[in-house]
């Protein structure tokens, strides 16, 4: 990986992310430019002055952390309307690989960091981007990837894998029979059977030639299993990072049957803005 962007909102909340994405940082042994989104103010002075306050603000912030003595950090404080594009604009100027998030912060200032911005990073950008929720205590031990045999869905477990390859990875597949007027029709049932049976077949595919692909890179390989569970993907993935203490969720943006059609509206809504655990998404590019 390049580079790492963590888009910050300077409060308390912020400090997972941070931490966060210190370690990965240095993990991928890359550098970490820190961004803040100022207020746009039409007198220049005061932008001015405020830009300089704030990166100075965020240089003392990073003293305070252990791994920003291994990392090679910048800091950009810049103003503008539109946070999304403003983290979009600098994501493409330092070319990273990684856009990091945190969980925005009960406070009276503007809801900058809220899941709708992370939404529109998604739907606006082509970079991957991390929300993180929980307090890092090492690099991620347990991932569950959201599989719906689409390219993203692919792209996004690759990228998990390279962030956290000493990881058990579990991936699962969310799926729903349409429904009948009686779930105990014989048409209902064989549905389910023929839905089940084709959604299993695709699972062991798609584990067997990504450990193969992985394979390609490390001799041992991805430790990933995979399961095919009825039900709606919130719920599904929810009790999955619950069953596997999963610290990490990873998605892809776009999928094309089942499991991701919505997440660009309410899953993402949710998700994003209550995750049960961090997420990941990466967008499947055109």
């Amino acid at each position: 990986m390049k580079s790492i962007l963590l888009a910050t909102d300077l409060t308390n909340n912020s400090d997972r992310a941070m931490e966060r994405a210190l370690k990965l940082a240095k993990e991928q042994k890359c550098p970490l430019h820190l961004l803040h989104v100022l207020p746009q103010y039409r007198t220049k002075r005061v932008s001015t002055a405020l830009k300089a306050a704030t990166e100075d603000m965020m240089r003392g912030y990073l003293k305070d952390y252990k791994d920003a003595s291994v990392v090679k950090t910048s800091v950009m404080a810049v103003a503008g309307s539109d946070v999304h594009e403003e983290i979009l604009r600098a994501a493409h100027k330092v070319k990273v690989g990684l856009i990091v998030l945190g969980l925005h912060g009960k406070t009276k200032i503007p809801d900058l960091f809220a899941g709708t911005t992370a939404e529109r990073l998604v739907r606006k950008g082509s970079v991957p981007v991390l929300m993180v929720k929980n307090k890092p205590i090492g690099a991620y031990a347990n991932v569950v990837c959201a599989v719906d045999f689409s390219p993203s869905s692919q792209a996004a477990l690759r990228l998990a894998a390279s962030l956290a390859p000493q990881a058990s990875f579990y991936g699962v597949h969310s799926y729903e029979v349409p429904v009948y007027p009686f779930e105990t029709s014989y048409i209902y049932l064989e549905t389910k059977v023929a839905v089940l049976d084709e959604d299993q077949r695709r699972m062991e595919r798609f584990v067997q030639e990504e450990i193969k692909f992985s394979k390609k890179k490390n001799k041992a390989g991805i430790r990933l299993t995979g399961r095919v569970v009825q039900g709606p993907v919130y719920d599904v993935l929810t009790k999955q990072v619950k069953h596997t203490k999963a610290e990490l969720i990873a998605m892809g943006s776009h999928g094309r049957v089942g499991l991701m059609p919505s997440l660009l509206g309410s899953l993402a809504g949710t998700l994003l803005t209550h995750p049960p655990a961090d997420v990941l998404v990466v967008r499947e590019k055109a």
